[in-house]
Order: C-alpha cells, then structure tokens, then sequence
C-alpha cells in the first residue's frame, strides 16, 4: 500500500486510486468484520469512508496509527511504503471476495450510510473509555458505532 496525492490530473491516475483505495478498504473490511453479517460489514466500510472523507485518502486513513486494530500487528512499514505481512494475507477466500465487492461497490456507488456518519466503532465484547464523549448512533451486529458529540441524536438497532 501506498501513500496517495490528492490531485490527479488523468483518468489512469484516478483508476489507481480507486483500485487502492478498494485494496485499503477490502483488508479493513476483512480484518475487522469478516465474521459480521453484510449489514455489518457495510457498517466497518462507511466508518472508514466517514473518517477519509474521500476516495483519495482511503488508504492514509486505514494505515494511520491506532485508527483500526488490526494494522498494530499485521502491518509494517518499510520506508514510506506499508506492506502485510504475511499473517494479514486473507486466508478465507469466501469472506475476502465478499469484503473486496463491499468496498467496491461502496466507492463507487455511494449506498446510504447506515452509520449515520459514524466515525468510530467498537465491538460489544469491549467498553472503551472514549464512548463516553461520544454520541451512539447504531447497533449493527456485533458493533456499536458512534459520532462525535455535536447535537442530541437518537440511537437504532438494525
């Protein structure tokens, strides 16, 4: 994976975003919720969409420290390139094509955010201490997704 500029002048250049950008967010997608059902996994994706806030910095986002817990173990970094390592190669073939067709329909055709614009998530088997400040906006599965505090909201349970 690699970092990307955000401007590109050719439709070539804009090809390559999105195939890594679908790279970047398939692996996230796989790695933490493969064992969700599509609702959820959808979820893990707009989540990550939400953080990016574009096609461009899909694989920035995915790769910055601390931002999804998978990448702490089976990513390293290798000067300005970040490579798998070989434990974070998917080995469920079945959920790997499911989770590369999620994130490129997600890119490319923008399906509602069942999130709300949910920028964090957890799994329910945790409570980390930062929910507290924040607004809970869906239980989806096995997650519980979450914006920044801004306005009263009201949660949901899909």
């Amino acid at each position: 994976m690699r970092s990307l500029r955000s401007h590109h002048r050719n439709k070539k250049d804009r090809t390559m975003i999105l195939e890594s950008a679908i790279l970047c967010l398939a692996l996230n997608i796989y790695h933490e919720s493969r064992s969700e059902m599509i609702p959820g996994q959808y979820a893990v994706a707009h989540v990550t969409l939400n953080r990016a806030g574009s096609q461009e910095k899909v694989c920035e986002t995915v790769v910055a420290k601390h931002q999804f817990s998978w990448t702490t173990k089976l990513l390293t970094k290798r000067g300005k390139r970040y490579v798998l390592k070989e434990d974070g190669l998917p080995r469920d073939e079945r959920a790997w094509r499911l989770a590369k067709h999620i994130a490129a329909y997600t890119l490319k055709n923008k399906p509602s955010d069942i999130t709300r614009g949910a920028t964090f998530y957890h799994t329910t088997a945790v409570d980390p201490h930062w929910r507290t400040s924040m607004v809970k906006v869906a239980k989806i599965g096995r997650h519980i997704f979450y914006k920044q505090a801004r306005s009263e909201e009201h949660t949901s349970e899909l």
